[in-house]
This record gives structure tokens, sequence and C-alpha cells, in this order.
């Protein structure tokens, strides 16, 4: 599933390939896929929506932003929020199967493709594409990194950390896999209640957050991403790895049930409450 450095790492595509050109065509293969907020439902699809994308033909594309998980893409004066959903990606070329939309850029196409079909692209005028990328979100966990004590401020919660962290009305952009690295790297129980952190286990948290999202982005930038469910690799320290030894301790790594996902740790190096 798309999150944070996997959102970033499409920015960084767009951004790179495709800001400044022209928008030559519209392709719509699934008009469900085209929806009037940030809803997961294909029935949620606004019944405008190929018409609204068309409009959008003759602009120059901007360059993409990122709050959290979301994108936002200028195509002045229009634009598009876009949201990736559990499976959406956005690839060149040939039109992949499960592709949702299409954008030709004079010879080159951008599709979006999306198998489990939760992702959504939201037509938005350029001018309201900042606030509404950030509505209802908590500030972005890289771009508006927080010190210690400030993260401990938004995480007042008996909530197990881990379930805590990936509330994205408290911080944006971690989900099942990252909090979960981010906590085994800084040593740190996924079941511990947020309100119970000590000061120190929250600077260590704070620079866990980054230091993984960081990483995470540097490892994958280069080339088409094929996420962990669709067969890619595992490039993960503890997520997915249940009873596989620690890479710090040796330990075999255990997995329990938070908030209804599947949470990996290291029992010795994330010891319990």
């Amino acid at each position: 599933m798309p999150e944070l450095p996997e959102v970033e790492i499409a920015r960084r595509q767009l951004a790179r390939r495709v800001a400044g050109r022209r928008l030559d065509e519209v392709i719509v293969r699934d008009p469900q896929a085209i929806r009037g907020d940030w809803s997961t439902r294909p029935r949620d699809a606004l019944p405008d929506g190929p018409a609204r994308l068309a409009a959008l033909v003759g602009a120059e594309a901007g360059e993409p932003m990122r709050h959290g998980k979301r994108l936002g893409w200028p195509f002045p004066p229009g634009g598009l929020l876009i949201h990736l959903g559990m499976s959406g990606a956005w690839v060149p070329g040939e039109e992949p199967p499960h592709a949702r939309v299409g954008l030709r850029f004079g010879d080159a196409v951008w599709w979006f493709r999306d198998p489990r079909r939760f992702g959504a692209l939201i037509p938005c005028p350029a001018a309201r594409l900042a606030d509404r990328l950030a509505a209802g979100l908590g500030p972005d966990a890289l771009l508006a990194a927080l010190p210690g004590p400030a993260l401990a401020a938004r995480f007042r919660t008996r909530a197990a950390i881990k379930v805590a962290l990936m509330d994205q009305g408290r911080l944006a952009g971690l989900g099942n896999i990252h909090a979960a690295e981010a906590l085994f790297r800084a040593r740190i129980h996924p079941a511990i209640p947020a309100n119970a952190l000590s000061d120190d286990q929250w600077e260590a948290l704070s620079r866990a957050i980054v230091d993984q999202l960081r990483d995470a982005i540097d490892a994958q930038q280069d080339g088409e991403l094929v996420y962990l469910t669709e067969g890619g690799p595992n490039p993960f320290a503890v997520y997915g790895r249940e009873g596989e030894p620690c890479p710090r301790c040796g330990t075999p790594i255990a997995r329990i049930a938070l908030g209804g996902r599947s949470t990996f740790y290291c029992p010795r190096c994330q010891p319990a409450p």
C-alpha cells in the first residue's frame, strides 16, 4: 500500500518527467476513478468526471505537491487531487493492466493504474489545491517533522502508539508499514499507550520517523514501484518478517494485531510495557 515514501517518489517522478509539458489528451478507461472528494468508493464517481478531466487538455502541467499520502497536481487554472488508495501508481508507456486514466503529453502517456480501485482523481481548481490537499490532516510527517515534545503533544491518547501513528489527523503520511518500521528503529513496543511514552522515547521516535521515511525514499526512488502486496521485494527490517531473525539482535520477529492490522516487532529490541 502506498504510504508517504511511495507517494513522494511518484511526485518526484512526475515533477522530473512531466512538469512543464502540455497536456494533449485525457484517456478515461474507468470513469468511476474520477470523484468529487477523497472517497475510496467507485460508486461516488463524479457524473461529469470525464468532462471535468477533458477540460484540463491544453494546460501546462505544474509541479506536483504532496501532503501525507495525497498529491495535488496543478494544470492551471485547473488541477487534480490524487489519492493512490491501496494499489494506485502512475506509470509511463504502454497501457498497463488495470489502467483507469491516461494523460498524454506529446508522445508519452502516463497511466493511473489501480487494481483495487480505492484510488481517486479529483478535479479541483489550481487555486484551491493546497488547501484541499491538507484538509483534515495533521502536519506532514516529513515536510513538517516534529521534535519530541511537539510530537508528544499531538498524541495525548491511550491508544496503542502504533495505532495512533496511523491516525492521519494527528500526523500525515505513516501507514501500517512505516509506523512499524519507525517503532523498531526507536526500540518502542507497538502496543504501548501513546500517552505512556517517556520524553526520551518521544525524542527517539521523532528521529526514527524522519530517518525511516528518508531512507525508504532513497532506497526506492529509481524505477517503477512494485508494491510488496504485488510481489515486490521486501526491503523492511521487521514488516512481513514474522519468525525471521531480527536484523539487530537475532530474536525471531513477532506479529500481533493492533487496530485490526498485522503489526511486526522484535520482542527483545522492543520490550513489552
